[in-house]
């Protein structure tokens, strides 16, 4: 009786996963979608004359044969303007057969570039492969960025978006301590609740910045506050020609003595104004 159960049990897992493998099977039409997200964030340095920005397209399966595809700019919704503020490389993209993906290049020049944010908002054409019903919008937000020296200005900052210390009155000294092997050092004088300084690493050419993992100070139940980037993978970034250090951390706690995570209070900004 047993192995009879086992028997139509064993058929029934067979002829489930059979069904399943079955069902993630498609054989319909290609179909065109952007494939590595729908929104992106670029700087155009002062002195570069332009930078040069990928965008990625695919389909959700390979093609039979060789296809165009175009990319377009939605003028009713763009605020940079095409041929004056940004070009595109390589406007029409030969997707061969057996393949499944494709790539943009879109130049921004420097000399439309403003500090002030513009707006490109892209889509997808081919005259012989259908659009997805997703992710058929790309935007592309970018600013004009001065030299990374030019960030700390006078180094006095205001703590403008306040989450740990909750003063956004606060003003605190920020250093640049230069850049080593590619690698540039922030740091907020006074900024943990112990009263040391805050460090924070920044990229010269990308203006991108990270949090180290760094302890704030004991707190009231023993344990110890720490903080590092944030957990839900949003980045922190910093604008020289606007002074504007915009920091997306993690609060959280550990055991003193084991270093073993207590728990976290959350991902929270931090934004740092120059006065």
């Amino acid at each position: 009786m047993k192995k009879f159960a086992f028997l139509i049990l064993a058929s029934f897992v067979f002829f489930f996963n059979s069904c399943k493998d079955e069902a993630q099977t498609y054989d319909g039409d290609p179909y065109l979608h952007f494939n590595k997200g729908v929104r992106s964030e670029a700087v155009v340095k002062m002195g570069t004359g332009s930078t040069t920005v990928d965008i990625d397209f695919g389909t959700i399966q390979t093609l039979s044969s060789s296809a165009q595809v175009k990319l377009v700019v939605d003028k009713t919704v763009s605020t940079a303007v095409e041929g004056t503020d940004f070009q595109i490389v390589n406007p029409t993209v030969t997707v061969d057969a057996g393949k499944a993906d494709g790539k943009f290049q879109v130049k921004l020049l420097e000399g439309g570039a403003t500090v002030a944010p513009k707006v490109i908002v892209f889509k997808l054409q081919s005259s012989s492969i259908p659009n997805t019903s997703f992710d058929q919008t790309y935007t592309l937000t970018y600013t004009k960025a001065c030299p990374s020296s030019a960030f700390v200005g006078n180094g006095q900052f205001k703590n403008n978006v306040s989450s740990w210390k909750e003063d956004p009155t606060a003003v605190y000294t920020i250093q640049d301590l230069g850049v080593t092997a590619g690698v540039g050092t922030f740091k907020v004088i006074g900024f943990m609740d112990n009263g040391a300084d805050m460090i924070l690493k920044y990229n010269p050419d990308t203006y991108a910045v990270t949090t180290p993992e760094q302890s704030l100070g004991s707190n009231s139940n023993g344990g110890v506050n720490y903080i590092k980037d944030a957990a839900d993978g949003t980045k922190s970034s910093f604008n020289a020609c606007t002074r504007v250090l915009k920091l997306r951390v993690n609060f959280f706690v550990k055991n003193p003595a084991t270093g073993a995570s207590l728990g976290s209070f959350g991902d929270y900004d931090e934004e740092f104004t120059g006065q």
